[in-house]
């Protein structure tokens, strides 16, 4: 987990979002929303290839909820992994 946490901190930061509205947004729009939500295009391919990834794996109708959870959980973790930590 780390490790991706690690990768994640070195994209682009996004300032001024809600990591709370980014998680919903996730859910519901996938990365469509979130590049949208981000105005960023790598959050717009990373989750829509890990999408395609688990619907091919796991077959359309567990695929799609598991893409949906995993858009959610990246736009929870892509707010609070950009935004700086208090001392």
């Amino acid at each position: 987990m780390s490790e991706a946490m690690e990768i994640m901190g070195k994209f682009p930061p996004v300032k001024g979002k809600n990591a709370g509205i980014a998680c919903v947004i996730g859910f519901l729009f996938g990365g469509i929303g979130l590049a949208i939500y981000f105005r960023n295009i790598i959050d717009l391919v990373f989750p829509v290839v890990v999408l395609i990834i688990f619907s091919a794996s796991l077959g359309a109708d567990i695929g799609i909820w598991g893409g949906a959870l995993f858009a959610a959980v990246y736009g929870y973790l892509r707010v609070t992994t950009s935004e700086p930590v208090a001392a």
